[in-house]
């Protein structure tokens, strides 16, 4: 069994576990390989966040909550921002994805300028709301931890729009694809760029080079990559095979 079978297997397995967890001995066993080359992928995975070490074993990889999420890596998520702004233009349609990234955007988006907003992030609606935006929100089954909505009918209300930017986050970019915790946020995230002219992905520089569990999506299928001023030369170089990379600025004092 090659590596990436195997690995997509062990995410099976915990998957139908009824804990979510399985020791390294039973992950063996079910696969017929040896505990050594288990400890050895679920190693590698754990890097990757596609799953928690644990003694003996592994288990499902826990994704942070958005109040979670907004405390980290806040001064690059306002460099993503601006430059999320600055590719806002007036009298046109834009769909925002659920994420705190994207949500950081939010204080720098133009005001007033006959802007039509679509998102399935429940915080992000509520922000522009209270700004009296135009701003719609796609409905669909509530996920809490995230707190976005997705689902059949949040993928269906996307299918309405023709969105002259769509901008979307993901929680890891692993060899050129976007990945998330699971296929629920991605399909809502792929219906959105499917309806967009131009789309955009954003993240900040600690998810270059890791994975979830999924991937959802390839850079080369996007207009660019929107990032901030941590990202090395040689990342800057590598994604620019794909897509454009725009890289946000620190502001000075």
């Amino acid at each position: 069994m090659l590596k990436q079978d195997r690995q997509s297997a062990i995410v099976s397995l915990l998957n139908s576990s009824k804990t979510g967890s399985m020791t390294t001995v039973k992950i063996a066993s079910e696969l017929n390989v040896a505990a050594m080359t288990i400890r050895r992928d679920l190693k590698e995975m754990a890097e990757h966040n596609l799953l928690t070490r644990i003694y003996g074993g592994a288990t499902l990889y826990e994704e942070k909550t958005t109040k979670e999420k907004r405390a980290l890596q806040k001064e690059a998520k306002d460099e993503i921002g601006r430059e999320i702004a600055h590719l806002v233009e007036p009298k046109t349609s834009i769909y925002l994805g659920a994420g705190t990234t994207v949500f950081a955007s939010l204080d720098f988006l133009p005001k007033n300028e006959d802007i039509q907003f679509v998102t399935n992030s429940d915080i992000s609606f509520h922000y522009l709301a209270d700004k009296d935006m135009d701003v719609t929100l796609t409905g669909g089954v509530y996920h809490k931890t995230t707190n976005e909505f997705v689902g059949t009918i949040a993928e269906n209300s996307l299918s309405n729009f023709v969105f002259d930017v769509a901008f979307i986050s993901t929680n890891g970019i692993w060899e050129g694809g976007a990945t998330t915790s699971n296929f629920a946020e991605g399909n809502v995230q792929r219906a959105a760029v499917s309806r967009a002219k131009r789309k955009y992905i954003v993240c900040d520089h600690t998810k270059l080079g890791k994975a979830d569990r999924y991937n959802f999506l390839s850079l080369s299928d996007v207009t660019g990559l929107i990032t901030d001023s941590g990202i090395s030369r040689e990342e800057a170089k590598y994604y620019k095979q794909f897509t454009e990379v725009h890289i946000g600025k620190k502001v000075t004092e």
